[in-house]
């Protein structure tokens, strides 16, 4: 199959269709006798997803790519790029290789890359990619349990394991997923000088540092503010002073919003805590997932508004803060004769912190809409429940 989806005619016909909906499609017949219909609309929706997942294979003449659904959970491009920043070196493995994006970009760091998969169609499909794009990887038809005795000794050996259960049901813990991190460790660990762990922004990242001791860097990597992935880099050396590293990706280099810190350093940061001010501070998702909420404050200098409110605030506007920064206007009341006063389009976008009413019944109570250049902010500060009208600065 795939020698014949890869013949010139195939990808002539695949191209000519990529901007159709693969749904139409399906109900049209096969232009080629020994491919049908659905592998051609396969190739035609995931090509479609590559767009903006995978950009430069999408680019590429006469790469294959696998079912939708597999081109939903594989990494971006972006990601995959972030990931080979990380690490260098000799030699590399990827023992759950799948789709093949991270082995790729991290390999180009390496002099020698192997990608395991043991699937024999995605095996197959992964090493004509391989070929296509002029590649040095060797691929491994073999589960991750049994390459791990037939490699020799790597400078890094990947991992993304698969977090589903045989049932397709997602697992949230790492001696759950396949293979199992936890019981492998000692054995990964004695095949390579670093390991690094793909995991589940659903993970718990402390009890995850504890199962695994050995880590040395957390990276918890955000896109336009969404948490994509965690990422563990393990060193035999490792485990006893781990630094986190929130990252929020965004549309060029210079875009990239960073925050490192210490959980160490978290619990014995001091922060003070204020009533708003005429800036309001947002940080993006990655810091929030990192935990990073007194580390924020101390390092831009900010109030934290309440111990359990992770907004932050400041009388000025302090520049390359990592989220989003709004001016307050001025404090409202949820009265719907005051909020059609200062929302003449009776619309804003609403956020709520520690608030004892969701977003959902703010919208009911108000009869607010959706979205608009206003900014709603129902919170606690230290000095109780308050209602914020703001304008987004950045």
């Amino acid at each position: 199959m795939i020698e014949q989806l890869a013949l010139a005619e195939v990808q002539a016909f695949i191209q000519e269709h990529l901007s159709e909906d693969p749904v139409s499609l399906s109900l049209k017949k096969s232009p080629f006798p020994n491919i049908a219909m659905r592998d051609l609309v396969e190739q035609i929706a995931s090509r479609q997803k590559a767009k903006y997942k995978v950009p430069s294979w999408y680019a590429q003449e006469g790469i294959l790519f696998p079912p939708a659904i597999s081109m939903e959970q594989c990494s971006s491009e972006r990601t995959a790029r972030y990931k080979a920043s990380l690490v260098r070196g000799t030699r590399m493995a990827d023992l759950t290789g799948g789709f093949g994006v991270d082995t790729y970009f991290i390999s180009q760091h390496f002099e020698y890359a192997v990608h395991v998969e043991s699937n024999a169609y995605l095996h197959e499909l992964v090493r004509h990619n391989f070929r296509v794009l002029g590649s040095h990887i060797v691929t491994l038809q073999q589960q991750a349990e049994k390459a791990i005795d037939e490699l020799e000794s790597q400078d890094l050996i990947y991992l993304d394991p698969a977090r589903r259960d045989g049932n397709d049901q997602k697992v949230v813990f790492l001696e759950h997923y396949s293979p199992n991190v936890v019981e492998m460790l000692p054995q990964l660990m004695n095949r390579c000088e670093q390991l690094l762990l793909k995991v589940s922004p659903m993970l718990d990242i402390k009890k995850a540092v504890n199962d695994l001791g050995c880590v040395k860097e957390v990276h918890v990597v955000a896109v336009h503010n969404e948490v994509k992935e965690l990422l563990f880099l393990m060193h035999k050396n490792g485990g006893d002073r781990v630094n986190i590293k929130a990252i929020n990706l965004g549309s060029g280099l210079h875009e990239n919003e960073v925050l490192e810190f210490t959980y160490e350093d978290e619990e014995q940061t001091d922060v003070a805590l204020g009533s708003i001010g005429q800036f309001l501070y947002e940080p993006n998702a990655s810091i929030l997932k990192a935990g990073a909420f007194k580390s924020c404050a101390q390092q831009f200098g900010l109030l934290k508004l309440h111990a359990n409110t992770h907004l932050y605030t400041h009388h000025s506007e302090v520049k390359n803060f990592p989220g989003r920064v709004f001016r307050v206007k001025e404090e409202i009341s949820l009265n719907k004769k005051q909020l059609k006063k200062c929302l003449p389009e009776y619309k804003a976008n609403i956020s709520v912190r520690n608030y004892p009413l969701s977003v959902k019944d703010i919208r009911k109570k108000t009869g607010l809409k959706d979205g608009g250049n206003h900014y709603i902010f129902a919170l606690t500060d230290v000095e109780g429940k308050r209602v914020l009208l703001c304008e987004k600065v950045k």
